[in-house]
């Protein structure tokens, strides 16, 4: 049986890996199509949606790989300058509001998800269901929401590991 932690690695090194080529497809693609369309002036019907769609993809699953690494933007000053308990809870806090607003989004978007299955829209180049398209939304938003909760969780409990060992600098 695997190990949480291992598990939790494994899924890492899926989620990275998954990335990188999913860029490194969208940009050979890309380069295959300027090359056919400035040299044999050709052009694939299908480039742009499948670039638009791959975009959405690495844009969700790159902020969920953020929230994992912590290397979103934040604009900390004060939490940075306040003591280490009221730091804890400005950070905990913040990380649990968050991942309740990345579960909203996921919740709202599998709703649209639903829909779009419900209607049976297709993408107009490539035919692909359209609620394909709009699923990596509710995905990484629940991905991103749960990594949040845990790291906000985390915070506030190293806050009550404090308050019971009386460390408060």
């Amino acid at each position: 049986m695997v190990s949480g932690k291992k598990a939790a690695q494994l899924l890492d090194r899926a989620e990275k890996a998954v990335l990188v080529w999913t860029i490194l497809g969208l940009a050979v693609i890309g380069c295959i199509e300027v090359f056919t369309r400035y040299a044999l002036n050709f052009s694939f019907t299908w480039y742009e949606e499948l670039a638009r769609y791959l975009g959405v993809f690495v844009c969700f699953l790159g902020a969920a790989a953020g929230v994992r690494t912590g290397s979103h933007f934040t604009m900390d000053l004060f939490v940075s300058r306040a003591g280490r308990p009221w730091r804890q809870l400005l950070k905990g806090g913040t990380a649990v509001l968050s991942g309740a607003f990345f579960l909203l989004v996921a919740w709202y978007s599998w709703k649209i998800v639903g829909r779009m299955h419900g209607y049976g829209t297709t993408s107009p180049a490539m035919g692909l269901p359209m609620y394909l398209v709009y699923l990596p939304i509710p995905v990484f938003s629940l991905v991103m929401g749960l990594r949040y909760f845990a790291g906000g969780l985390a915070a506030l409990r190293e806050l009550g590991q404090d308050a019971g060992g009386g460390r408060n600098t």
